[in-house]
């Protein structure tokens, strides 16, 4: 597993022209999604060359199936840093060739939860992130349920949210406003 920069505000970029604002700013980390496989290549080497970081969500990546042989592909040959997915075999093979692995699980009810926990536990990913970050009353339960790194994702929209989640349990949160992200680091 590779170790991640301390950084709690995680922007999503899904363009080549955020990319480049991202490596304007003091950020080390990002989720990519949103892209076709063959501008995701381009786009880990120029983070690998600038020393960022790149993660990718895997199931909203264009051109590579979202599965173990996705995994794969973007594990070994495109060296990502780290994969987000909501299925556990992609976890599994995420953390078998050495990428960061985060959990996705959507809390729509008791059950979900009930389930995403179990089904956290039992695959032990480097992190689970939790959808929508505004279930953040939550966290502190979900952080008694299970050891594993707490990130939140989705809906957050200012600073304000943005602290109170962290301050509920989440080590990161991932949004797709950049300006937040970097007001963050900065504050």
């Amino acid at each position: 597993m590779k170790n991640l920069p301390e950084q709690p505000l995680i922007p999503v970029l899904t363009t080549m022209k955020q990319v480049e604002l991202f490596l304007e700013t003091p950020l080390s980390l990002c989720l990519l999604q949103d892209m076709h496989y063959s501008l995701l290549k381009e786009v880990v080497r120029i983070l690998h060359e600038n020393q960022r970081f790149g993660l990718v969500h895997i199931e909203l990546i264009h051109g590579i199936s979202n599965d173990e042989f996705g995994a794969q592909i973007l594990t070994q040959q495109l060296r990502v840093d780290g994969i987000i997915s909501s299925k556990p075999k992609i976890i599994e093979t995420a953390k078998k060739n050495h990428a960061f692995a985060i959990q996705r699980v959507f809390l729509i009810d008791s059950k979900s939860l009930t389930r995403g926990l179990a089904s956290v536990n039992e695959t032990n990913p480097d992190a689970m992130e939790v959808m929508p970050a505004l279930t953040y009353p939550l966290f502190e339960m979900i952080r008694e349920k299970t050891s594993v790194e707490l990130w939140a994702g989705g809906l957050v929209k200012n600073e304000d949210i943005a602290k109170t989640i962290l301050e509920s349990g989440a080590k990161r949160i991932t949004v797709s406003d950049l300006a937040l992200c970097v007001k963050m680091k900065q504050s």
